[in-house]
């Protein structure tokens, strides 16, 4: 039975799960994209802005953030431009504020693909119970129910593959959101880890 034939017997709350199961791959590549230590803070740039630290000069590092595209490196330049007098810590409260932002913006989704993998096999359990309604609809015709059987089998069918379906959605849809927010937080503690990093550094600056 190929997953066509399992969404055409599940009804109307097959289709439903259908749309959902898109929502969750949609996000899951999304993420997968997005999530990349290479994009986000990159141990070997931020030694770079370390070396560049050591000179005093600000204005190095900011030029080395504008060439070099990162989110770490964004933090940084937008931290520099709203601290007013530079020290440790009046740039560790800039970055905090401007990295609690930007992370909110890595977390997008997730809390959706959380909902989806506890909604499938709830919406799986509905498709069951509403296919079970309609087999006793139809055993309550009595003999009817012998001399319909396709619309008997339909009632199995739908009340059997809606869970089905739902735990197909479900299962991998949860592992995914499990795995993806292991790399969001190793991601989160990165940059956190190159804020202080870059904070420690600034030598010659009041602290």
């Amino acid at each position: 039975m190929n997953a066509f034939t399992i969404i055409s017997k599940s009804g109307f709350i097959g289709y439903v799960l259908l749309m959902l199961s898109i929502v969750a791959l949609a996000i899951v590549i999304e993420k997968i994209i997005v999530l990349r230590s290479s994009k986000i803070a990159p141990q070997e740039e931020i030694r770079t802005m370390v070396m560049l630290l050591s000179s005093e000069k600000i204005g190095d590092v900011i030029e080395f953030c504008k060439r070099n595209k990162f989110l770490i490196s964004e933090i940084i330049i937008e931290a520099f431009r709203n601290i007013g007098e530079i020290s440790r810590t009046n740039f560790l409260n800039a970055f905090e504020v401007i990295a609690r932002k930007r992370i909110a913006e890595l977390e997008r989704g997730m809390t959706l693909l959380a909902t989806i993998a506890t909604v499938a096999p709830l919406l799986g359990l509905l498709g069951t119970v509403l296919g079970m309604v309609k087999i006793f609809g139809v055993l309550d015709t009595g003999t009817a129910a012998m001399a319909n059987p396709q619309q008997l089998s339909a009632g199995i069918a739908e009340a059997l593959l809606t869970t089905v379906f739902g735990l197909i959605v479900a299962v991998p849809s949860y592992v995914a959101y499990n795995l993806l927010q292991r790399k969001l937080d190793k991601l989160v503690f990165d940059i956190e880890q190159a804020g202080v990093i870059i904070a420690n550094n600034l030598k010659g600056f009041k602290q």
